[in-house]
């Protein structure tokens, strides 16, 4: 790998650039793979590779050996700051999904003071006269919209799509003193609000984030289907924003 990128930076060909993209689609696939939890269901994930694709072309164009960084940190942040960007653009929250979430949101904490645990899916449809697939599709907007939030909060500046260059100058440390202070006070803030939800929140965050499970594998774990997994990881990511915005950590 490294030798191909010796040669492609020389010589700039074609063909070279060509066999790095398809060296990375791995890591493109895989950065996809974790930021696409409850994309809308009018939107694939191979958008986001499609968006990765193009961060990535960018990172080839742009990186510069002199980078303390290598290549592939450099391209990690550059895709990851396309996807978030085409994230951003494809779920914006109409009002009317809004109204329905706090609708739902309201009727889940109804039944679980009445049942004494969290209700299903199917039995929050059912009282709220709406279609499974309806409940399943609000939990999945609200994933993908929190989830964005999280990452624009916690993802440090410095690392944007827009000017990662900046933070990797060789001519520096990636970041200021400033700003590694504001990162580690905002992951300390994280970690509180993590330590306030309940277990099975937090085993799920862990699996997800930690372990990188997909959320059916999460499911197969803790013996509960793939909408169940999607729903608690949902209340999870709204609970944190929820808690740090109480901190002064808006997004």
């Amino acid at each position: 790998m490294e030798e191909l990128w010796q040669k492609y930076i020389q010589s700039r060909d074609t063909e070279l650039r060509d066999a790095l993209i398809r060296e990375h689609l791995p890591l493109v696939k895989k950065i996809a793979g974790r930021l696409s939890i409850g994309l809308p269901s009018h939107v694939e994930e191979e958008e986001l590779v499609a968006s990765g694709v193009v961060g990535l072309l960018e990172a080839l164009e742009r990186y510069d050996p002199s980078y303390e960084a290598g290549f592939k940190t450099f391209a990690t942040w550059r895709i990851r700051g396309a996807m978030l960007d085409e994230l951003r653009r494809i779920t914006w929250m109409p009002r009317s999904i809004y109204k329905r979430w706090r609708r739902l949101q309201d009727m889940e904490q109804k039944m679980s003071n009445r049942l004494g645990r969290e209700p299903s899916l199917e039995e929050l449809a059912d009282e709220l006269q709406w279609s499974p697939e309806e409940v399943a599709q609000i939990y999945n907007h609200m994933n993908c919209c929190s989830l964005v939030s999280l990452e624009s909060l916690l993802f440090d500046p410095s690392f944007s799509a827009e000017q990662p260059e900046k933070a990797l100058s060789g001519s520096g440390p990636f970041i200021t003193p400033e700003e590694s202070l504001e990162k580690s006070e905002r992951r300390e803030a994280l970690s509180k609000a993590i330590e306030g939800l309940s277990e099975r929140e937090k085993l799920i965050l862990a699996l997800y984030y930690k372990e990188e499970l997909t959320l059916k594998e999460i499911g197969q774990v803790i013996k509960v289907s793939t909408a169940r997994v999607s729903q608690i990881h949902a209340r999870s990511l709204l609970n944190l924003r929820k808690k740090l915005q109480g901190e002064g950590y808006q997004s």
